[in-house]
């Protein structure tokens, strides 16, 4: 007790400061998620516990540094609480496309940032930052001889223990995401992008591919590959559409795969060098257009970037969002009617099949039942995680279909290849989504539909088309296949891992 008595300041500072912490920033990352039932309650109890106890760490190391402190702390703390607030009444996404937009002065955030709801919650955190600093300019003892020093060390191990136990459990929460995506904003991309400096040309007259990138979608679960539920009943009417249930990737959570699908890599390349397919492209004088649903990772970003227009939608939602944009707001930003000279590449990039499933499409799609009614995945069964899966398939068909009815109308040589980036896990061996080896994650769903208009001009493709939707193909087929496609001269390819060949 005496040892409590005489560091009784010290434990009451630090026990305001988490508390004030835990109000204006961290409580922010879990007021959106849904928890279902009280066993998802008290797993996000013992989660928030075990991030502000690793907090409680790095503050305390943190305030041995007095001076410093005192000028770093009041910065620190109101510029998190201001991204808070945006989580608080937005659930937005504090991540690497945040961190870009403000650092670039071109935030554009449909919040109201100058309301008086926002003015006051900074008042109210400006006078947190004075009563912790008031508290702090008290203590007596705040050293490495304090017996909170060594609980401190505990608390910074807790957080790299949780973060091994599973990657970016703690990371992608407030403040750590802040901090983090700081970090990645201003370290390079591994990728090294290859000039196209080759005068390029395609013989392709009118052509219009539309290639829609989906997310976490396994080929088995689609009906058009023959499971027992009817996940694609609109693609199954659909004439000239073929479904390719053999594609392979080991690479399995989208920072890696995509990467590797939008360029020459290969799927066992270790080089660090790509060419961009979008560049090769450009120098054939196609169009080349990016709309995309998800945030851009670092690892992909430059590739994108390759396209001569680019728009992101809804990009402070991630996925990590319950409040993201549903796919089908991707058709609300792009023609796919519009009339235009020569070629022309569309890419859409959608948020697809990720976790959290309920949060992908809305209630004319809740078909199968019961889901899922809370984000951790151990509160609910087995069969409601697969119910809201299918359904995330019921909606990507309708969003598939909605397009195809779109292009028909196109007089352009139109074809769409749809591939999603890997595929996810659904409880086989006890395992769940992606980013794990396992045949369910390494078997993306892949189709193509075409127009009567380019199957006319290109009958020996079309022909090819079908013969190869049975064979086994790598996620390596798709830069050479859009080449192929597009007929280039003057810049080498593997013709022989083209679907048209």
């Amino acid at each position: 007790m005496e040892k409590i008595s005489a560091y009784k300041k010290e434990i009451k500072f630090h026990l305001i400061t988490n508390l004030l912490i835990a109000i204006f920033i961290t409580i922010a990352c879990y007021v959106h998620t849904p928890l279902g039932n009280i066993k998802a309650t008290l797993i996000y109890t013992l989660h928030f516990l075990l991030l502000q106890f690793s907090l409680f760490g790095f503050i305390y190391v943190f305030s041995l540094f007095k001076k410093v402190f005192i000028i770093l702390f009041p910065i620190l703390f109101m510029a998190l609480s201001c991204l808070s607030f945006w989580v608080y009444t937005q659930d937005i996404s504090i991540d690497i496309g945040m961190i870009q937009a403000i650092l670039e002065t071109n935030l554009d955030i449909a919040v109201d940032v100058f309301s008086w709801f926002f003015l006051v919650y900074l008042i109210l955190a400006a006078i947190a930052v004075y009563l912790i600093l008031k508290t702090f300019i008290k203590l007596e003892k705040n050293t490495i001889k304090s017996p909170l020093f060594v609980l401190s060390i505990v608390g910074i191990i807790t957080f790299f223990m949780v973060e091994n136990y599973r990657f970016g459990a703690l990371k992608r929460r407030l403040p750590y995401s802040a901090v983090f995506s700081i970090k990645e904003y201003l370290s390079k991309t591994d990728l090294i992008l290859k000039n196209v400096n080759n005068s390029i040309t395609s013989t392709q007259d009118d052509l219009h591919i539309v290639f829609i990138l989906g997310e976490s979608v396994r080929a088995d679960h689609l009906s058009l590959n023959g499971y027992t539920r009817k996940t694609t009943p609109l693609l199954a009417q659909q004439k000239n559409i073929i479904s390719y249930k053999n594609i392979f990737t080991p690479l399995t959570y989208t920072a890696i795969s995509v990467p590797q699908i939008l360029t020459d890599k290969s799927i066992i390349d270790t080089t660090n060098t790509a060419t961009s397919v979008y560049s090769v492209l450009n120098k054939a004088d196609f169009k080349t257009e990016w709309i995309g649903n998800q945030s851009l990772e670092k690892s992909y970003k430059d590739i994108v970037d390759t396209n001569k227009k680019t728009r992101i939608i809804d990009q402070f939602h991630s996925v990590l969002s319950f409040k993201k944009e549903k796919d089908l707001e991707i058709l609300n930003n792009v023609d796919l009617t519009e009339s235009f000279k020569g070629n022309k590449i569309t890419t859409l990039h959608m948020i697809g099949s990720h976790w959290y499933y309920n949060s992908r499409f809305d209630k004319n799609f809740e078909q199968y039942k019961p889901m899922v009614s809370s984000k951790y995945v151990g509160s609910s069964s087995k069969t409601a995680l697969i119910n809201s899966y299918d359904n995330t398939i019921l909606y990507l068909d309708s969003f598939l279909n909605t397009i195809i009815e779109d292009l028909k109308k196109s007089r352009k040589k139109t074809i769409l290849i749809y591939l999603s980036d890997h595929g996810e896990i659904l409880g086989e061996d006890g395992k769940w989504f992606h980013a794990q080896k396992h045949k369910a994650s390494e078997n993306p769903a892949m189709l193509v539909w075409y127009s009567e208009n380019f199957r006319e001009k290109n009958q020996e493709k079309t022909q090819n088309l079908i013969e190869n939707k049975d064979k086994s193909i790598s996620t390596d087929f798709l830069f050479h296949t859009l080449l192929d496609l597009s007929n280039i001269k003057g810049f080498d390819y593997t013709k022989s891992l083209s679907i048209f060949e």
